[in-house]
């Protein structure tokens, strides 16, 4: 199944009548007692209720299939570099795909396909650099609705995250889809605050805003995240160096100072074309030079 932007604002409502049920209730706690991750960082059943139910009253966002894609890709390439509060869009807030890509699908831990649909997250600072937690929403087999997995917390600081990674087992990050989660929603969130991308807000209809209020939900807006369509360089050459054809540069990224917040964050270039126009196009992206 897919979710569809507009679909996110009952689907949240659902999780959250979830999480706040006697069933919820029960299904955090077990949780906290017969898995050894929470038992490792000292997690009870009511902090999981909490951190989950704060990020649930986030900001809502959807992400095209296209992004999603490429997020996921780009992800992979992406250098670990210290996080802090002003890297996430909202503090707290609940993300879909509205495709998900093809590397948030596969095996759990035990084996069973799933598909990873999204994730909500809840920041918070506790002192020593502070830490997201972030809750999968997935799709597992023989299942016809979207359920919450069990929050992991992240630390902003990568030598405190590498340090939980090997400490817990199953957050190896060739291995794991939830590790794949966490490289895909990294890159969201830095390329939502880039050029690359743009946002829709799209206000739920009539029928969806009357069915929300009678479970006792307001209704909220969704940002709906694409990609922004490319522009074509033309570069002449750099310096004194001339060129005389065309070639693509693949995306990668590129490290830039923000003098406002005194940091490097890494920028996405997008794949653009490069050259003086009109001339022959060639692969790779070296070519002979004249000087001048």
């Amino acid at each position: 199944m897919d979710v569809r932007a507009v679909d996110l604002p009952e689907l949240r409502a659902e999780l959250a009548v979830f999480t706040e049920s006697e069933e919820g209730v029960v299904y955090w706690a077990e949780h906290a007692t017969t898995v050894s991750y929470y038992q490792s960082t000292r997690t009870n059943s009511q902090e999981l209720g909490r951190v989950v139910r704060m990020a649930l009253h986030g900001d809502l966002y959807a992400v095209s299939g296209s992004m999603a894609e490429l997020a996921a890709t780009a992800g992979q390439s992406l250098d670990l570099f210290d996080m802090d509060v002003h890297d996430l869009p909202t503090p707290t807030g609940v993300l879909i795909f509205e495709q998900p890509p093809q590397l948030l699908q596969g095996p759990d831990l035990d084996g069973e396909p799933v598909r990873i649909h999204g994730a909500t997250w809840a920041a918070g600072d506790d002192g020593e650099g502070g830490y997201v937690w972030i809750t999968p929403i997935a799709e597992q087999a023989g299942h016809s609705h979207l359920m919450l997995g069990g929050p992991v917390l992240i630390p902003f600081a990568m030598a405190d995250y590498l340090a939980s990674v090997g400490r817990v087992g199953h957050l190896t990050r060739e291995k794991n889809l939830f590790d794949y989660l966490i490289t895909t929603l990294r890159a969201v969130w830095l390329l939502m605050q880039q050029p690359v991308t743009e946002e829709t807000e799209l206000q739920p209809d009539r029928a969806v805003r009357k069915r929300l209020r009678r479970v006792g939900r307001e209704p909220a807006s969704v940002r709906l995240i694409t990609l922004r369509r490319p522009k074509c360089g033309n570069g002449q050459g750099d310096g004194d160096r001339e060129y005389h054809h065309q070639w693509i540069v693949r995306g990668h990224w590129r490290q830039q100072w923000y003098p406002a917040r005194q940091v490097h964050r890494p920028v996405w270039i997008a794949p653009h074309v490069k050259g003086p126009e009109g001339a022959p196009l060639i692969g790779g992206e070296k070519v002979n030079v004249l000087k001048r």
